[in-house]
């Protein structure tokens, strides 16, 4: 699978994720955002852009307790950062937010 972004094909796993995560740049996550139905703000970007210099950083996707502590400490949600995370993105951290940030389909949700 693939998509199109600005004439450039990329592709995809069978769920949409990227199979690179190098492929990933603003094009890409505004076309998936759309695709989730979803308008990029600030905050979407922000926390985008954390989770990007984490992979950056340690080549992995960040877990999302490292996302929620993001949240609290840089957003300023000290009390209700996993709400605030799905208010940005309804479908989750492993369905949206990776998804959007670029990172390969999460294989299971980290909770410690």
């Amino acid at each position: 699978m693939a998509i199109e972004v600005n004439g450039v094909v990329i592709a995809t796993d069978d769920q949409g994720y990227l199979v690179d995560p190098e492929t990933w740049n603003d094009a890409v996550a505004e076309k998936f955002a759309q695709q989730a139905g979803i308008q990029l703000t600030g905050e979407h970007r922000k926390i985008l852009q954390f989770i990007r210099n984490y992979y950056d950083q340690h080549r992995l996707a960040a877990d999302a307790r490292f996302v929620m502590k993001f949240i609290e400490d840089e957003l300023g949600y000290k009390t209700n950062a996993s709400q605030r995370l799905y208010e940005l993105f309804p479908y989750g951290y492993m369905q949206q937010v990776c998804k959007i940030a670029g990172m390969r389909r999460p294989r299971a949700w980290s909770t410690g």
